[in-house]
């Protein structure tokens, strides 16, 4: 049966207390909090002091992570490094302008210290009314059964070490191993000066596993990462497994590549390929630039962006995925969020300070990479929407093309929509058939117009997990079924 511990027994009996919890902790740790009335005045203490000269709204965030961290190459283990971090952060919104301060302690007396180098951005005067809070729940979304916390570190090395076992035993031409596994539980408290409060944890295990295969004088690289928000049941052996053969087979059948042709082209890619939508359009819709006025989609609301293939979601409530969370760093509660719905531009993602700004409602996309970060506004798990057509014949369909396996980095500018993007595996398609392996294309092109040159979409979906950097990085998911661009730009070198 799945268990999901509950905040306040957790930090009663877990590492925290041993530490020599201070003020805040041991409130946290109080069964009293989850049937509360009113604010404890600790936080409210800490609220009022960033409110004391003045301005319109004030929260907390205090995080602690529980993270350990195993690295391996050249079949050696390099490091194991176990952490706890813990800090908060206190915000001040005065007449839109943000004033922020961190520190690495939960003690009363620190917030409210913190809290005052916030508030200097205000200069109203006065102490605004702080409303009695509503505790929000748990809602199950990143539901776990096995706190990593509770996993013995040498059980994180054998898991390692078995990635890099199977990831050399693939091929003799693998030549080079590195993996990477991590694991943390955070744990979050989010309390305003409107009256949310909550509470909750945030598991997240993911392995890394880079390959270099040589043959002769020919090397090609591999490389796969996994991950979920679960717990540490998530992590078996089964699952490093998975990851080292792909990488493994992935640097493998690149050693044959070709050079990729280069020009107008169709370009079929394979499902996964989501972060297409992440970069290309994505944060074109993240409703800071919006607000700004610096993004392609500004005002086009209920305008064609796309063709009626394309409908495109972000939803921070699908369980378990690397960008998923019961609620968003300022805790407003994540929710599944249309963008584009049959080609039609729907709607914005936005977090607390966008959504006051534009006069809509909060879509629980605010996030921040830490307590030493304010938040903004950020992507969750973005996706296309499933088609009609098999995969199968959306190769059919195509005389002549690439097909890409794996795609890499990419960039895009927000105000015109240009992007680029590596890409890791590709084959010709010819004849309607995958063909040999091709290396060094780069797709070249523009979302808004790219969106509309795609005319077919598979039935198929799966999920790629990433890290977003937008000045802060963050976990996300992308994800699309396979589908086919008629023509874009392929940069390559054939």
């Amino acid at each position: 049966m799945m268990k999901r511990r509950d905040f306040v027994k957790l930090t009663a009996k877990g590492s925290i207390i041993a530490l020599g919890a201070p003020a805040l902790l041991d409130l946290v740790a109080r069964d009293k909090l989850a049937a509360a009335d009113v604010l404890p005045p600790e936080l409210k203490g800490v609220l009022k002091a960033a409110l004391a000269n003045g301005g319109q709204f004030a929260d907390v965030y205090l995080e602690q992570v529980d993270r350990t961290t195993v690295s391996l190459a050249g079949g050696k283990v390099e490091s194991v490094e176990c952490g706890i971090h813990r800090g908060g952060g206190v915000r001040l919104l005065s007449d839109w302008k943000t004033g922020y301060s961190s520190c690495d302690s939960w003690e009363e007396e620190e917030l409210k210290r913190v809290a005052g180098v916030a508030s200097q951005m205000a200069r109203g005067g006065g102490e605004p009314e702080i409303e009695d809070f509503t505790r929000k729940g748990e809602r199950g979304i990143v539901a776990y059964e096995i706190s990593p916390d509770e996993i013995e570190s040498a059980r994180k090395v054998e898991i390692a070490t078995h990635a890099d076992t199977i990831a050399r035993a693939y091929d003799p031409a693998i030549k080079q191993v590195r993996v990477n596994y991590t694991d943390e539980i955070k744990r979050i408290v989010v309390a305003n000066s409107d009256g949310v409060m909550v509470t909750h944890e945030v598991p997240l295990v993911w392995i890394t596993v880079s390959t270099l295969a040589q043959r002769d004088s020919k090397q090609q690289s591999g490389y796969i990462r996994r991950s979920a928000k679960r717990g540490f049941e998530y992590a078996g052996l089964a699952f490093a497994e998975e990851a080292a053969r792909e990488s493994a087979r992935q640097a493998v059948d690149m050693l044959e590549a070709g050079e990729a042709p280069g020009g107008e082209i169709p370009v079929v890619i394979g499902s996964g390929g989501g972060v297409v939508f992440h970069e290309a359009v994505g944060h074109g819709l993240e409703a800071d630039g919006v607000e700004r006025k610096t993004s392609f989609y500004t005002g086009m609301v209920g305008t064609r962006v796309g063709s009626d293939l394309i409908s495109i979601i972000d939803d921070g409530s699908i369980p378990n995925l690397r960008g998923s969370f019961d609620y968003d760093d300022e805790g407003t509660p994540s929710q599944e969020n249309v963008l584009i719905e049959n080609g039609i531009l729907k709607g914005y993602i936005y977090d607390l300070l966008t959504a006051w700004k534009l006069k809509a409602k909060p879509t629980g996309n605010g996030r921040r990479q830490s307590y030493m970060h304010y938040p903004m506004v950020r992507m969750t798990n973005t996706h296309l929407l499933p088609g009609d057509s098999k995969p199968e014949e959306i190769i059919e369909a195509t005389p002549n093309g690439i097909f890409t396996r794996h795609l890499g980095g990419g960039e895009v500018d927000t105000t015109t929509g240009d992007f680029t993007f590596g890409v890791r595996e590709a084959y010709l398609i010819e004849n309607g058939k995958i063909g040999a392996p091709v290396k060094g294309a780069t797709l070249i092109g523009n979302g808004p117009e790219i969106l509309k040159r795609i005319d077919m979409v598979g039935d198929d979906v799966d999920f790629w997990p990433g890290t977003c950097g937008k000045g802060q990085w963050v976990p996300v998911t992308s994800g699309a079924p396979t589908l086919r661009i008629a023509s874009i730009t392929v940069g390559g070198r054939g």
